[in-house]
């Protein structure tokens, strides 16, 4: 079964990171904004995975967040960032995605993350949860 991958982020920003994804096996597609994001989760792939930088051109990772969780989408939503600390982790968190990974890419633990995001089903487990939930 095919892991499609959507990474949002500008250009200049997702080069290291398509390095680092490259040969692991997933379906990747790219979004440089927010908006383009956007209109590629209402297309005709069913996305696994949202890799989303920090810093988007027309937009926050908070606006994708927010669009996946009131659209239903139930792929996972994971934010990277130039740096990580604290703070912006437990936001990340709080507000419903699934990790932060944090510059410099490492390869192995970028993969860790992102099967620990895929096998996880977190989002599907939560609009699960909100869809059972009286109006």
């Amino acid at each position: 079964m095919t892991t499609h991958v959507l990474v949002t982020s500008t250009v200049q920003r997702r080069q290291r990171l398509l390095e680092v994804l490259e040969g692991s096996g997933l379906e990747i597609s790219v979004a440089s904004s927010l908006e383009e994001a956007r209109q590629k989760l209402c297309g005709s792939i069913s996305y696994d995975l949202l890799l989303v930088d920090a810093e988007l051109p027309d937009g926050s990772w908070m606006d994708l967040l927010q669009f996946v969780l009131d659209s239903g989408k139930s792929c996972e939503v994971i934010v990277c960032a130039r740096c990580g600390d604290e703070r912006l982790w437990a936001e990340v968190i709080q507000c419903g995605a699934y990790d932060l990974i944090p510059e410099p890419y490492e390869r192995q633990e970028v993969m860790r993350i992102i099967e620990s995001a895929i096998g996880s089903r977190y989002m599907r487990r939560l609009n699960t949860m909100r869809m059972s939930l009286p109006a």
